[in-house]
């Protein structure tokens, strides 16, 4: 009878942590700077701890299952460098961080829309048809300086607008800034 026990004990364990064992996303080793959740394919934490989680808990993140990165696993997805001159701006700025759309293939997301969310609770919706169309990125870095938090970090979604005439004429609704969580939201059927 031990070993039926046994048995059923291991059973239940691969049932429970088998699906984050398979997908084998290691573990942020830095500070969380971002929180992929919503329609996630791969993940490496599991669901809400309101404890643990109270700026995602504020914000009203519900999750059984996220992705996280710290500024490392960001980095290592590649930096792209992008300049923007905003009409509103004093002067031009040069951005660099990961493809965003980099960054939500990591984390299994490879279509619908995405709603990057700032510490402030602003949040926009991109379709994922956006990031397939242009290079956006998710800055990490202004003008070589990492994006502080008080600041416009931990990360700020960046279009090349002066790279494609067609984002020239776009309003700037959709660059989250003080962005720490996206949440991915399967296209509607």
């Amino acid at each position: 009878m031990g070993t039926n026990l046994l048995a059923v004990v291991l059973a239940a364990l691969v049932a429970l942590l088998g699906p984050c064992l398979a997908e084998g996303a290691p573990r942020p080793q830095g500070p969380v700077v971002l929180t992929v959740t919503g329609d996630v394919g791969i993940a490496n934490r599991g669901p809400l701890d309101p404890p643990n989680d109270r700026l995602l808990e504020t914000h009203n993140a519900r999750f059984e299952r996220a992705m996280e990165f710290d500024h490392a696993a960001l980095v290592a997805l590649g930096l792209h460098a992008v300049s923007v001159r905003y009409p509103t701006w004093p002067a031009g700025h040069r951005f660099e961080g990961p493809l965003l759309r980099d960054v939500l293939k990591a984390a299994g997301v490879t279509g619908g829309v995405v709603q990057p969310v700032a510490l402030d609770g602003y949040a926009a919706e991109i379709p994922y048809a956006d990031l397939e169309r242009w290079p956006v990125i998710l800055a990490l870095k202004s003008d070589g300086r990492w994006l502080p938090l008080g600041g416009a970090g931990p990360a700020w979604v960046i279009y090349p607008r002066d790279d494609f005439p067609e984002l020239a004429r776009q309003d700037d609704l959709k660059w989250v800034w003080g962005a720490f969580q996206i949440r991915a939201i399967r296209e509607k059927e």
